[in-house]
């Protein structure tokens, strides 16, 4: 299997070039994003690489390279230029911090996301539910790692990692013993692209430099005062494992904001209720008074908690506020774009 291969390069990839830039382009994947730069892996090593004038004063920020992004590069020795970025087949994103309602995107082109949590920084549950419909959203399959099990571990805790293991299918490790790391390796498959995501001090660099059985990646110490980790990673940055398989690590994120509208993604974080949402009487059932809801009567029944339904319905408010927002906005920018285009057709005919 050649580099790009390894690299995660597919047929959905090689479709979107041309006879000419097959020829008179080298084919990178974006390893790093600076401030000023790009680092690319190709099959020849590794190029430093900076944006062509017209991507970079033509593009919106999430239009520009990300991590996991396949480029087309001119190698001028020393340095590259990026003269394309080829189509994403999905990203993970998540709404940007704050009150602008807008994606951030995180990586590019993943087939998987490791959620780590561990229960030194706190097992949650509810969080875990929120990244996993934020992947859902994204189209992104989910692998749940609980690190840090050779730790002391509380009765309460102990009962939901039970739960975590039981409903999402969770891996119990602990990449400083290596104990199950085999359980994980099994699922690191060569040419997929996995994206490890989770709260700064759950051992993610740990965990990877534990795949790859070198230690390659800064780890730091967890505060003993805050019970927070160190934010070790402070960029998200893409390897290749001797193994097999691309792995991209990421600074600490504890939430991710939202930003999918689709109904159908809305459920499917939480165990259980996505099978009852298609027993709904209505296809537009709200879960909130409808008689035939199978979501409401497995509440009135003890099937699903107060808190696992108040949380499906907050995700499902903040998905719909979103999408409100966007919508919005974009019927802003239109009305803008129409006053603007009036004014210059004004204009011209006063002249």
């Amino acid at each position: 299997m050649n580099t790009l291969n390894k690299l995660g390069w597919s047929d959905f990839f090689e479709t979107s070039l041309t006879p000419d830039e097959k020829q008179n382009t080298t084919i990178g994947r974006i390893s790093t994003v600076n401030k000023t730069n790009y680092i690319v892996i190709y099959e020849s090593g590794i190029k430093t690489c900076e944006l062509a004038g017209n991507l970079m004063f033509g593009l919106d920020e999430n239009e520009k390279p990300k991590t996991g992004d396949w480029v087309l590069f001119l190698d001028y020795g020393d340095l590259g230029i990026i003269s394309k970025i080829l189509p994403r087949y999905n990203c993970l994103s998540r709404q940007k911090s704050g009150k602008e309602i807008a994606e951030q995107i995180i990586a590019a082109n993943i087939d998987y996301a490791v959620i780590v949590q561990c229960p030194e920084i706190g097992l949650n549950l509810r969080r875990l539910e929120r990244t996993l419909v934020q992947l859902q959203n994204c189209n992104i399959e989910p692998i749940v790692l609980i690190n840090k099990t050779d730790l002391p571990i509380s009765d309460e805790q102990q009962i939901t990692m039970n739960f975590m293991i039981d409903a999402y299918q969770a891996i119990p490790i602990s990449a400083y013993h290596g104990s199950n790391m085999k359980l994980l390796k099994d699922q690191i498959l060569t040419g997929k692209s996995y994206v490890f995501i989770g709260a700064s001090g759950v051992g993610k660099s740990s965990i990877i430099n534990t795949l790859e059985e070198e230690n390659n990646i800064k780890t730091g110490e967890i505060s003993q005062a805050t019970m927070k980790g160190a934010h070790t990673t402070t960029s998200r940055e893409l390897y290749i494992l001797k193994s097999g398989g691309v792995v991209i690590d990421t600074p600490g994120t504890r939430e991710f904001g939202l930003t999918a509208p689709s109904s159908e993604a809305r459920s499917s974080g939480f165990h259980g209720i996505d099978k009852l949402v298609k027993g709904c009487k209505f296809h537009n059932c709200t879960h909130t008074n409808e008689k035939g809801c199978k979501i409401l009567k497995a509440v009135k029944t003890g099937g699903i908690s107060e808190d696992e339904y108040e949380s499906f319905m907050r995700l499902n408010r903040e998905m719909e506020h979103y999408e409100s927002s966007l919508q919005d906005r974009k019927q802003k920018g239109k009305k803008l774009s129409k006053i603007i285009k009036n004014m210059k057709k004004s204009g011209y005919k006063n002249r």
